[in-house]
């Protein structure tokens, strides 16, 4: 049992590696984006959740600085968080990845 349990515990991180790793090297044209309306952040904020849940990355893909929030429905949400160009922040989570708005 136990090697077993140990195998589901390697293949997790290996495939949190695997994500991470895509996701980070993700381009703008390829993080999937939420259109601008209302509150919901630009269309040049990156968000890059985890398909099993736990991480969202939001990157500033804009040529300005901007200011955004996660979102997480049945969960507690990221303060707003200043990202000048170019800058990437990580939220953790529990719940489900809601969007990302500006504050």
């Amino acid at each position: 049992m136990n090697s077993l349990l140990s195998r589901t515990a390697i293949s997790t991180a290996i495939g949190a590696c695997l994500l991470f790793t895509s996701a980070a090297a993700a381009s703008a044209d390829t993080v999937t984006h939420q259109a601008s309306a209302g509150g919901t952040a630009p269309a040049c904020i990156g968000r890059a959740a985890s398909d099993l849940g736990g991480f969202v990355y939001v990157s500033n893909n804009c040529g300005k600085t901007t200011r955004v929030k996660v979102i997480i429905d049945l969960g507690p949400d990221s303060p707003c968080w200043t990202l000048a160009p170019g800058q990437e922040r990580r939220h953790n989570y529990y719940g489900s990845y809601g969007k990302t708005i500006t504050c």
